[in-house]
């Protein structure tokens, strides 16, 4: 084979829909670098995707992908608030590059949601899904409630986006440590309940012996007096 063909990206004046979406105001909001756009439309053949982030070893310049066709005019219109839910999902995966959808990127994602505040739907956080914690299984329940706790933290704090990647992965690997120890805490609550319940039922056995020798004291007294007599 003599050469072959090499596609090479270029910039050009983004869409209306996503110069909106994606504004210089969101990234003061959410105090997080601009990540580039790129733009790829998304084949027949391919599973369903809004957008995606590569490793950044298979990136020119650490940038997401968005399907064209969120953004570009064709059989529906943009929808400037959909393009950024697209966007900052992508950007919580580019911040944290080693997790996927655990514990710690639905709490990035939420401090990125929370930071960008509302749109015409309510809060932006309703945006986020089971998907984005899909990965934590029969643990998600305490997962999101630890993401949920941090988030609130992180999102009214000085930090910037990156910042808040680096405590998030930090306290997650923490948490993880702490569920992990989660069987040991419960055993010795069951332990200890059971030497609790053991200690009231050695009481209760007491006070039923204490009781019986006392009648029984009792009755040998009266019988002492009764022959006295």
């Amino acid at each position: 084979m003599g050469t072959v063909q090499v596609l090479r990206q270029s910039s050009v004046t983004p869409p209306p829909a996503l110069a909106e979406a994606i504004s210089s105001e969101l990234f003061e909001r959410i105090k997080m670098r601009e990540i580039p756009v790129l733009l790829m439309r998304q084949q027949a053949t391919d599973a369903p995707w809004a957008g995606f982030c590569s490793p950044s070893r298979y990136t020119e310049s650490d940038e997401i992908v968005i399907d064209s066709r969120w953004v570009e005019r064709g059989t529906f219109d943009p929808y400037p608030e959909l393009i950024k839910v697209i966007y900052l999902h992508e950007a919580a995966h580019r911040l944290l590059p080693d997790m996927r959808h655990n514990g710690a990127f639905i709490a990035m994602v939420l401090v990125l949601f929370l930071r960008a505040g509302t749109d015409s739907n309510g809060p932006l956080w309703h945006r986020s899904k089971l998907y984005d914690i899909q990965d934590e299984g029969t643990n998600a329940p305490l997962a999101f409630s630890w993401a949920w706790k941090i988030a609130h933290e992180l999102a009214v704090s000085d930090l910037s986006a990156e910042q808040c990647a680096q405590v998030i992965e930090k306290r997650y690997q923490g948490w993880r440590t702490w569920l992990a120890s989660a069987d040991d805490r419960a055993q010795a609550r069951r332990d200890a309940a059971e030497a609790i319940e053991q200690q009231i039922t050695s009481l209760k056995e007491s006070r039923w012996w204490y009781a019986l020798t006392g009648f029984m004291v009792g009755v040998a007294l009266v019988a002492a007096v009764a022959v006295t007599l």
